[in-house]
């Protein structure tokens, strides 16, 4: 079952869930289009040693 973490989009404030690709390694940074108002994201995700995930969602201009 693939990990997801509750989030709010940093536009739009919808609360929405966010796919975490376990296998993509413990530190992942990528973009992804909020799936209420379709604006890019630039997501960072980390696994703490616990393989605990932790998300944070930025704005594209930021």
């Amino acid at each position: 079952m693939p990990a997801t973490l509750p989030m709010s989009c940093p536009y739009c404030g919808e609360l929405v869930e966010l796919g975490i690709d376990e296998d993509g390694g413990s530190r992942q940074e990528f973009v992804q289009d909020c799936p209420v108002c379709c604006q890019p994201w630039q997501v960072a995700v980390r696994r703490d040693a616990d393989g605990v995930w932790s998300a944070s969602l930025r704005t594209a201009d930021e």
